[in-house]
């Protein structure tokens, strides 16, 4: 009689469960959406009914009180503000399946865990040529419905968002004859290590409140159609090709004049919205230059956080001044304070090429701020810059190859007609010594090769060559010359 009861009641259950799901995976009737990341600003279309100037952004959801470990579809759209309750708006979402800006449906966008939580999901959403909808000024909010994979979503949004979406006035007609609503764009560039991140611009140093624009960096997982009313440099990269690279992105902000705090941090955040990587800039102004405190309409300003150093630099032993090539090698470049102590303020790795040639990138620096230059060398005398020299719009051009004075102290060997780093401090101790010497002699009579410190020719083997130098330069007294 018992089993009888538990029987009857397991069916009730799951009638019950059947009767509240149905086919939009609704469990609860405390359904919660929470929109972790909205952006402030989305481009607006060039006319009215046409956009030839879409510009896609990155949503990231979440949604609890669902059917647990069961994949969903949901529905996305963007409504003005003042739209009926009833209307999903308009714009397309990237459809995975059909992998295109398409509808408003993104199919299996999450699974839920086994609490019917989604957990963040991430959605893009490309603005269209919608008649009443995106036109510059006009403010937006998102619409959201969903269902279980495959079945039915409500014609009624679930979801109404709170957070606001405004349009710029972005094409090279405007829309409007106000200033107020002018947009700009921005282009970052170099953020090899943030490819595939999420991309989230603000306009304050803590990261609070909506960001400005958020999309996701090159390579990323939507590509957009060519945007005939873009600048080439910024359709580029949403279409992931052109002139842009991985690591590139793109994004929509207000003109400086309405937003005068400009660009003081960008984030980088995984799929599951965890941060990745973060960048600040306290004035709005970025290593190279770009202030995107002043940017106008339509101005694209670049944001590369890393000042380069293009430098030129010989080492004694690895170069061939018959033939005027130098076996290519790493080097470790030093920026250092130019007042005692000389403080390390930062460094880069990079190669030095066959003609001395490396680009080295900093991201701790500051434009008109005097750094001296040290060259480290792996089997090399640690080699400092003649003065302290400074960036300028992020860019610094050094050569230590073609006057003696171009190093602190004269600490160069002139070799053939190139000024070179001297080599034989194999230990790293900053002078050449006996004990140099015995490394190397040590090694050359073992008959050791490959890429070791005590190859200071680059030919693979320790042999005499490599002793000649080291003795050459013990006998000079060979050592690093600092300030």
């Amino acid at each position: 009689m018992k089993k009888t009861i538990y029987q009857s009641v397991f069916i009730t259950a799951i009638l019950f469960s059947f009767l509240i799901t149905g086919n939009s995976g609704k469990i609860f009737a405390d359904t919660l959406l929470v929109e972790k990341v909205v952006p402030q600003f989305i481009g607006s279309k060039t006319a009215s009914g046409t956009n030839n100037a879409r510009t896609p952004f990155a949503v990231c959801l979440q949604i609890t009180g669902l059917l647990p470990n069961t994949a969903y579809d949901v529905q996305i759209g963007i409504g003005l503000i003042t739209d009926a309750v009833t209307s999903f708006g308009a714009g397309n979402v990237w459809n995975r399946n059909r992998n295109a800006f398409t509808g408003q449906r993104d199919t299996l966008a999450f699974t839920t865990d086994g609490n019917g939580d989604s957990g963040p999901f991430w959605s893009f959403i490309q603005p269209t040529g919608n008649g009443s909808r995106f036109d510059a000024g006009q403010v937006h909010n998102l619409r959201i419905g969903y269902a279980i994979t495959g079945g039915s979503i409500s014609g009624n949004p679930a979801f109404i968002g709170s957070k606001q979406i405004t349009a710029l006035d972005i094409p090279a007609t405007a829309r409007t004859v106000t200033a107020a609503d002018d947009g700009a764009f921005i282009k970052g560039t170099g953020f090899i290590n943030e490819s595939g991140k999420y991309v989230l611009l603000y306009n304050n140093v803590s990261g609070s409140g909506n960001p400005v624009y958020s999309y996701q960096t090159r390579n990323s997982t939507a590509t957009n159609t060519t945007q005939s009313d873009l600048p080439v440099s910024v359709n580029d990269v949403f279409l992931q090709s052109g002139t842009s690279a991985a690591g590139d992105f793109a994004a929509i902000v207000p003109i400086g004049a309405n937003n005068p705090n400009g660009i003081r941090r960008i984030e980088f955040r995984n799929a599951d919205y965890s941060l990745f990587s973060s960048y600040t800039d306290a004035d709005g102004i970025f290593p190279n230059g770009t202030n995107t405190k002043t940017l106008l309409r339509r101005e694209v300003g670049i944001i590369n956080i890393f000042s380069t150093l293009n430098l030129k630099s010989y080492i004694e032993g690895l170069y061939d001044n018959v033939n005027n090539i130098m076996t290519s090698d790493t080097a470790i470049i030093e920026l250092r304070n130019n007042i005692s102590p000389f403080n390390l303020i930062d460094q880069s790795k990079d190669i030095l090429d066959a003609n001395g040639n490396g680009s080295f990138n900093f991201n701790n620096t500051s434009n008109g701020t005097p750094y001296y230059i040290v060259v480290n060398h792996r089997n090399s005398i640690n080699t400092w810059s003649a003065t302290a020299v400074s960036f300028s719009s992020g860019l610094m051009n050094y050569d230590f190859s073609d006057a003696s004075t171009k190093a602190y102290g004269n600490n160069l060997t002139l070799k053939g007609s190139k000024y070179c780093i001297y080599s034989g401090d194999v230990n790293k101790d900053e002078t050449v010594d006996a004990s140099d010497i015995s490394s190397i002699d040590n090694d050359a009579n073992n008959s050791v090769s490959g890429y070791v410190n005590t190859d200071l020719t680059g030919d693979d083997f320790v042999d005499a060559q490599d002793l000649s130098v080291v003795d050459n330069n013990a006998t000079l007294g060979v050592s690093t010359v600092a300030p």
